[in-house]
Order: structure tokens, then C-alpha cells, then sequence
């Protein structure tokens, strides 16, 4: 009973450390070329950490401080995240970048393109706020189309796996989905347009069942303006946060409006406009709506850059 007893300890702690083991940064073991593909696929940057073994302060960034949870939660949604020995597999990267201190710290962007550099020790609180300030540069550097050269997504093109949280917090990834999946995205709980045309979907659910497909709309908006677009609709569809405009950006949907129409919607709207998205550029996604098939693959779209028009029921029932 005792022998038991104890094996049954020894279970827990070892359940427990792997569990404490996989928090904080994820690194990941592949090469910088696997990484980019990766990057391309999911949306995000790349941080390398590039080390040596005889680096006091490499070995403490790594016990201090990448182990952090809420870095790990920041760092794991932007970045593909790389553990290289500057003195083996990273003597190219050392070379390239010209590196002579350590620890260093590559951000590149997807096509290995150096977007910021930074060395030395940091806590977890100084290193999330240079992530942060990697992805606002990467943000700010991003040229964003006007309403009038946005052109999405077209069909026959594939789109990338994404993740992302609905109004129950419950994450959705599209490469889950083994069935049809229309995807409908607006622009905010501010717009009376979207609200009407969204409380209209709901009156597709039960053919969307009968033909195994699933409606998801797509929203700019932070959780608790999500709340308002629920409670204005009462939809029972996901809603997801696209934070940092990431799933507009894949669809090609995304645009920065007019100036004049900025300071049209922030003098009518005010923080329900300005606060309620990731970043205050203004920039919003085409009202457009996408079908995709059980591969990803687009098999119909109704894109029309006028926020009046939207997809009819009729034309999505037809192609599922």
C-alpha cells in the first residue's frame, strides 16, 4: 500500500512538471527556413533567442524569464519562436547579423527580414514590452490598402490555417472544420448595417444544419464590444475577436478608410469606434462573405466594397 503511496506521488510531480514545463515561451525545433513557412502559414513573426552555453545571462533569461505565462500566452499567438546556439546550428545567423554580444534577440518578419534587435538580460515585464513594441513597428510599417485597391481574397485560393476566440472564449481554428464553413465579416456592434444583416442569418441555421455547414462571423471588435453585437442581434453564431485584424489580412479584406471618414466615425462614434478594435489606425474589413470547402479552398465570395451590400441568403444556400 505504501509502495503504491508513493509511485502515485512521483505520478503527480511528474504530471505537474510537465504541465509547468509548457508554460511560457514555446520553442520551437526547426531551422529559420521551416520557421518562415510556418510564420507565412499561421500570420505571425519570428523571434529567435540566440545563444551561447557559456552566456550567464542567456541561462538566466531562460530560467527567469521565458518561462513566464503571460509572456509564454503573448509570445506563442505572434511569434514562431527559435532556441539557437550561436556557436552550432546559429553560426550563419551570427555571421549575418553581425552579433557579438549575448544573449541576442532576432525579430524578423516572415520572409527572415530583420524587423527589430535587441541583447541583453530583460525581466518578463521589459521583454513583453519589446514584443509589444515589435508588433506595433510590424503594424505601423504594414502599408494597409484603400477601400478602393482592396480586392480579397479570390475564389479557388486556399487559406491558411487561423485561430481565434468567440464570445464563449472557446478557441476556433479553421482546420478543425471537416465540413463547409462560411465566413462573414464586419465591421463592428457600431454598425447598424451588420447588425440587421446578421440578425437575417440567423434565419439560415437550420438549412445550414441540414447541409452540415457552419456560419462564423468575423469581428475587429474586442470582447466587450462582441457583448454589444450579441445582445443587439441575438445571434447564436460564433463570433470571433479577430485581434490585430489577423484573419482580414489573410482574406485580403482589410483597408485604412479616408481620413475624412475616420473623423467622421470617431466624431459620431467615439470610443465605440476608436477603442474598441486592436489598434486605433481605423482600418476595417469589407463586409464581404467567403465559403470555403472541407481543404480550406474558396469555393464562392460576395465582395463588394459598399457596406450596403451584402451576401443574400438565397446565393449562400445555393452553394452549399
Amino acid at each position: 500500500m505504501f509502495t503504491k503511496i508513493i509511485y502515485t506521488f512521483f505520478f503527480l510531480v511528474a504530471i505537474s512538471f510537465s504541465a509547468q514545463s509548457k508554460t511560457g515561451i514555446d520553442f520551437q525545433a526547426k531551422n529559420l527556413d521551416e520557421a518562415k513557412k510556418l510564420a507565412q502559414q499561421e500570420n505571425k513573426l519570428i523571434f529567435i533567442d540566440l545563444y551561447t552555453t557559456w552566456c550567464g545571462p542567456c541561462k538566466l533569461m531562460k530560467k527567469n524569464t521565458f518561462p513566464n505565462p503571460e509572456l509564454g500566452e503573448f509570445f506563442n499567438k505572434n511569434f514562431i519562436s527559435l532556441y539557437i546556439d550561436a556557436e552550432k546550428e546559429g553560426t550563419e545567423l551570427a555571421k549575418k547579423f553581425k552579433i557579438v554580444n549575448y544573449p541576442s534577440f532576432l525579430f524578423l518578419d516572415q520572409n527572415g527580414e530583420l524587423v527589430q534587435y535587441e541583447y541583453g538580460y530583460y525581466n518578463t515585464t521589459q521583454f513583453l514590452n519589446v514584443g509589444q513594441s515589435v508588433l506595433k513597428k510590424k503594424s505601423a510599417n504594414k502599408e494597409t490598402p484603400t477601400l478602393d485597391e482592396v480586392k480579397g481574397k479570390m475564389v479557388g485560393e486556399t487559406i491558411s490555417n487561423f485561430t481565434a476566440k468567440d464570445q464563449f472564449n472557446k478557441n476556433f481554428s479553421l482546420s478543425a472544420e471537416k465540413k463547409k464553413t462560411v465566413l462573414v465579416f464586419i465591421r463592428g456592434q457600431w454598425c447598424p448595417y451588420c447588425n440587421k444583416y446578421i440578425e437575417s442569418l440567423q434565419n439560415l441555421a437550420p438549412e445550414l444544419q441540414s447541409k452540415n455547414a457552419r456560419l462564423v462571423i468575423i469581428s475587429p471588435e474586442k470582447p466587450e464590444f462582441i457583448e454589444k453585437t450579441i445582445s443587439k442581434t441575438k445571434t447564436s453564431y460564433s463570433v470571433l475577436y479577430d485581434e490585430n485584424y489577423k484573419i482580414a489580412e489573410l482574406f485580403d479584406v482589410l483597408y485604412t478608410p479616408e481620413k475624412k471618414t475616420i473623423d467622421f466615425y470617431e466624431k459620431h462614434l467615439g470610443d465605440d469606434f476608436k477603442k474598441s478594435r486592436s489598434d486605433e489606425s481605423g482600418r476595417l474589413p469589407v463586409s464581404a462573405t467567403y465559403i470555403l470547402d472541407e481543404n480550406q479552398k474558396i469555393i464562392w465570395r460576395h465582395f463588394n466594397p459598399d457596406y450596403k451590400e451584402r451576401a443574400s441568403l438565397e446565393d449562400i444556400l445555393k452553394q452549399l
